[in-house]
């Protein structure tokens, strides 16, 4: 039997910068759920190991940039030796 790769991995909120964001509320205005109201809980500020926005790694991502994600299932993500690489490339520290 072989073992799996033995990588770990981040996801995008592990990689990018968020910003705080209060909760709110959004109520539907068409469609199906017409009416109802639907809660968008706060979320706090995090820094993530990049230092730029979620929009930017995925352009970067799009122009081969930056090292191409992977999905698992409905999830997708990196290798963290590969961004590490990529950091180190890049004169970041990783």
């Amino acid at each position: 039997m072989t073992l799996l790769n033995q990588d770990q991995f981040l996801r995008i909120k592990d990689l990018a910068n968020f910003p705080k964001r209060p909760e709110r509320t959004y109520t539907y205005k068409d469609g199906k759920l017409k009416g109802t109201v639907k809660r968008i809980g706060a979320r706090q500020a995090s820094k993530g190991m990049i230092g730029v926005s979620d929009k930017t790694i995925w352009q970067w991502v799009k122009q081969g940039e930056f090292p191409a994600p992977i999905k698992l299932g409905n999830i997708t993500v990196w290798k963290l030796s590969e961004v590490q690489a990529w950091m180190q490339s890049k004169g970041l520290e990783a």
